[in-house]
């Protein structure tokens, strides 16, 4: 297919910006839990004046899936027993779970799909390193959550014609949305959603696990791998809780960084769903 530029990509960006940015609690727990400069007393602190969170925090503490044995009531109990990594996962999906929900015609997901997909690969990059040799950076199961926020921006803010341009480049000239997106507007999902995390003022690390979870060659950090994994699997995932065939395409490439055995593939998948059913209503997923 002819290669086209049909659209502002500097426009595109700009109205990309204007998705709602993440409140400051969240951009503050983001650089604290990032430099590891924060200790469980100061976010606390920053916690607990944001309510929607506090709630959400405790929910989720008190879950079959966090395995406490015993009531957790305060803040600083359920930062300790669910781990840094989890608290920015829970706060980044605080607020961004309404963003999500919402149908993305362009990319064939009805009402909740596009969330329900993200929360699956954050779990399982939450139990990658269970079966991963290689230790893994924190940063995966945030930017695993994070890591087609750009298909919402396309979505959102492109003209209708150009997204049956891009439906067309598929259907018809056997492109893969990837392909599609690169040849027709010049940037991909990942490349865009890696825009606006920068924008949100997230991470580096989780900046670069989004933009480049389908090229994880191309970032050179461990952490496009792990998202580049969770995404493979949370596919096959949701095949099989829809009872559908399911064909998991995991790179050579990032298995061997990270140290996974395709023969662990089946636990993964099976302890992803697992996870998905005990929290998945706590995240507006199920």
């Amino acid at each position: 297919m002819k290669t086209m530029n049909l659209i502002d990509i500097d426009a595109l960006i700009k109205k990309a910006d204007e998705l709602q940015p993440l409140p400051a609690s969240v951009v503050k727990l983001a650089s604290m839990l990032s430099s590891g400069a924060g200790d469980v007393d100061e976010i606390t602190n920053v916690i607990r004046f944001d309510p929607a969170l506090t709630v959400r925090l405790l929910r989720l503490a008190n879950s079959a899936f966090s395995g406490a044995s015993v009531a957790i009531t305060t803040v600083k109990d359920a930062v300790s027993r669910l781990g840094t990594a989890r608290i920015l996962s829970l706060a980044v999906a605080s607020h961004c779970r309404p963003l999500m929900r919402v149908q993305v015609r362009a990319y064939g997901y009805q009402e909740g799909e596009l969330w329900r997909h993200s929360v699956v690969s954050m779990l399982l990059a939450e139990l990658a390193p269970r079966v991963c040799k290689t230790p893994l950076p924190s940063a995966g199961a945030t930017a695993a959550l994070l890591h087609d926020i750009g298909k919402l921006a396309m979505a959102h803010f492109l003209d209708q014609d150009i997204l049956d341009l891009l439906g067309r480049a598929q259907n018809e000239g056997g492109l893969t949305p990837l392909e599609a997106e690169s040849q027709i507007l010049h940037v991909h999902h990942g490349e865009l959603g890696g825009l606006i995390a920068r924008h949100w003022k997230l991470p580096e690390a989780i900046v670069n696990g989004i933009t480049y979870h389908h090229n994880p060659e191309q970032g050179m950090d461990l952490v496009c791998d792990v998202v580049h994994l969770a995404d493979a699997v949370a596919k096959g995932v949701e095949a099989k809780m829809a009872n559908k065939p399911a064909k998991i395409d995991v790179n050579a490439g990032a298995a061997e960084r990270l140290g996974f055995a395709m023969k662990d593939m089946e636990w993964l998948c099976t302890e992803g769903q697992a996870a998905f059913t005990k929290v998945g209503g706590l995240f507006g997923a199920a």
